[in-house]
């Protein structure tokens, strides 16, 4: 029975890619037009609506079912006119649509808001309840109309007013109060977001429960405290991210990309934290260079949390922090995952985290190929303060290469793939030292070791994990569990 369904599937496949070809079951009858509605909707609504369509040449019983079905998705980025998209939605006939996706870029400026505003109708005369709207317009008068902010059906919600990359962005200004009573999930990307309009947004979703703010602009002070049931906070930018966060029912917090560390006042709940950033400007005075006081802080706010991420630059700052001999909090997390190249810029900071985390159970560790702060400007930074670089780095981790050694690119963009099989076992022997309870280490590697260097790895770890225990500091400790690397 198993391989007769099986079997059918892969003819239905078949003839969506060729609409040219038939079916007829054993018997010899039609075996497409024996479908039931339910079967035929169900195959419509996971292709975009222009193939779907063109199912209407399969069988007689094919004609009109895309009209039907309850999933519309629309793919345009050609020089066609968005007034194909009107008119195919003008022949929908379905009461009811669950999915509304519009990706859309027009190359002869023709798209206009009144086009968008028959789509988004159409979506919300119809109780659709996921709706996706990705569109570049010219204009950024009323791009958005009222009805649009006043859905109490939606419980899914995509909204990108511009392409990454191009900062032309609409602004999302509700001129009327929002009520999205339904909505669960909420992305904003590339759009304008001033700080009041962010909180009508809020205000009028007391169910929501996902936010995601990607590449968002004008975003200053968010305020969750009145967000119940918002338990998940995502925010990607391009530099400029929230200076000031306030949430403190979020249970997951995703930071990425900004120019500077922002204030958390109050994230309680938390117990999952990534955070990274794009880059940490050096400023010419101040003792707050690469922002290391703002990082600690932001590591004080997270020190309740279970599971931490943090990125190479984030690491490297702190790795001044600690050369400075600032203090570090204690952590809770069981679990630290953290993105960098095994080279000696981020290895202090790496190991004063690991020494303050006396419950951590398992790290992460996903390699990189990313210069990230140079090396230059950490040593210049280190000289302000009155210290030697060179005695700062070399005493401790004089086995680690710097970033150069490590990485070299051509001004073709070629990447040279420099890093030694012998940095990685120094790394895994200095996680072993500092960490008091970790039982289990993954080296997501991605690539960053060429083949032979990777074979060398594979060769060299068993000759230091043969044994149950090995000799740290001159005691004896207990190995890994689980050591997993994959290339």
């Amino acid at each position: 029975m198993g391989t007769r369904v099986e079997s059918e599937s892969e003819r239905i496949s078949a003839a969506v890619r060729s609409p040219s070809q038939r079916f007829r079951s054993n018997e010899g009858s039609d075996f497409i037009s024996s479908l039931p509605d339910a079967i035929l909707h169900h195959i419509l609504s996971n292709i975009p609506t222009e193939d779907a369509i063109r199912t209407s040449v399969l069988s007689k019983r094919w004609k009109h079912a895309w009209r039907e079905t309850p999933c519309l998705s629309f793919h345009c980025h050609t020089s066609n006119h968005p007034d194909s998209i009107s008119k195919t939605l003008a022949t929908f006939t379905a009461p009811k649509i669950t999915s509304f996706h519009v990706d859309v870029t027009f190359n002869n400026f023709s798209l206009t808001p009144s086009h968008v505003h028959s789509w988004i109708e159409l979506a919300a005369s119809r109780n659709a309840e996921i709706m996706s709207i990705i569109i570049i317009i010219v204009s950024d008068d009323n791009v958005l109309p009222d009805f649009f902010f006043t859905n109490s059906s939606v419980k899914q919600l995509r909204l990108a007013l511009g392409r990454r990359g191009n900062y032309n962005y609409c602004d999302v200004v509700p001129k009327c109060t929002v009520l999205w009573t339904s909505l669960r999930s909420l992305s904003l990307e590339c759009c304008g977001l001033p700080d009041e309009s962010l909180a009508n947004i809020l205000s009028g979703c007391p169910m929501l429960e996902s936010l995601v703010l990607i590449f968002c602009q004008h975003i200053h002070h968010i305020d969750l405290s009145k967000s119940m049931k918002l338990t998940r906070l995502e925010i990607t930018g391009h530099y400029y991210g929230p200076a000031k966060i306030v949430a403190p029912h979020i249970r997951f917090l995703k930071l990425i990309g900004s120019l500077d560390p922002c204030v958390l006042v109050d994230v309680s709940s938390l117990t999952d934290a990534r955070f990274s950033l794009s880059y940490v400007r050096r400023r010419t005075t101040g003792e707050d260079d690469f922002h290391q006081d703002k990082l600690l802080k932001m590591l004080e706010q997270l020190q309740h949390v279970e599971n931490l991420t943090i990125g190479r630059i984030v690491l490297q700052a702190l790795s001044v922090a600690e050369l400075r001999g600032l203090p570090f909090p204690q952590l809770q997390a069981k679990s630290l995952t953290v993105v960098m190249m095994v080279v000696r810029s981020v290895i202090p900071a790496l190991a004063r985290l690991l020494q303050n985390s006396p419950g951590l159970q398992k790290i992460t560790v996903t390699t990189v190929c990313y210069k990230g702060i140079q090396d230059q400007e950490l040593d210049r930074h280190l000289r302000t303060q009155g210290l030697n670089p060179d005695r700062c780095w070399r005493l401790k981790y004089g086995d680690f290469p710097t970033t150069e050694q490590t990485y070299s690119s051509s001004s073709s963009g070629v990447v040279s793939k420099l890093a030694k099989s012998k940095d990685v076992v120094s790394f895994i022997k200095l996680v072993l030292q500092n960490s008091k309870a970790v039982e289990t280490m993954v080296l997501r590697l991605d690539g960053y070791l060429d083949a032979t260097e990777y074979q060398k790895l594979l060769r060299m770890v068993p000759t230091f994990t043969r044994n149950k225990n090995v000799r740290t500091r001159g005691q004896a400790k207990r190995l890994f569990n689980v050591l997993k690397i994959t290339p």
